[in-house]
C-alpha cells in the first residue's frame, strides 16, 4: 500500500510539474510608442504593439483596457497559438485635446499573475 502512495504521489507531482511548463508567456518587441507632435487637425493617430507567445500554450488576451476614453485599444480575439505572433492596435484620439499627452493601456492575457502596460506618449499640436 506504501509503494501505490508513493506512485500517486509521483505521477501527482510529474502532473503539476508539467502543467506548469504548459503556459503561454507574451513578448512584446516594444511596450512605449512615442507619436512626437501630432497634429490636433490631422485627428487620430495611431500604432501597433506586435507580440509574440514564446510560451508553450495557447496566448488568450481576455481583454485590454485604457487610462482614458481618447485612447482606443483593439486586440486579438482568438488564441495566439505558441510561436504564433499577433498584434495590438492602439488609437489616439488627439482632435480637442492640445498639449503633451502619456496614455497606459493594460493588457489582460491569460498569463498566470500578469498584466501588461503598454505606454503612449506624444504632443498635439493644436489648430489655428
Amino acid at each position: 500500500m506504501k509503494s501505490l502512495y508513493s506512485i500517486l504521489a509521483a505521477l501527482f507531482i510529474s502532473v503539476a510539474v508539467f502543467a506548469q511548463d504548459a503556459a503561454p508567456k507574451i513578448v512584446f518587441e516594444k511596450v512605449s510608442h512615442e507619436y512626437g507632435n501630432i497634429k490636433e487637425a490631422d485627428g487620430d493617430a495611431s500604432c501597433e504593439f506586435k507580440f509574440t507567445n514564446e510560451g508553450n500554450a495557447p496566448l488568450i488576451i481576455t481583454r485590454a483596457t485604457s487610462s482614458c476614453g481618447c485612447t482606443a485599444p483593439t486586440y486579438p480575439k482568438a488564441p495566439i497559438a505558441p510561436g504564433e505572433s499577433g498584434v495590438i492596435g492602439v488609437t489616439y484620439h488627439a482632435k480637442g485635446r492640445p498639449g503633451g499627452f502619456s496614455k497606459n493601456i493594460t493588457i489582460y492575457t491569460n498569463v498566470p499573475e500578469e498584466k501588461i502596460k503598454l505606454i503612449i506618449s506624444g504632443n498635439v499640436i493644436p489648430q489655428n
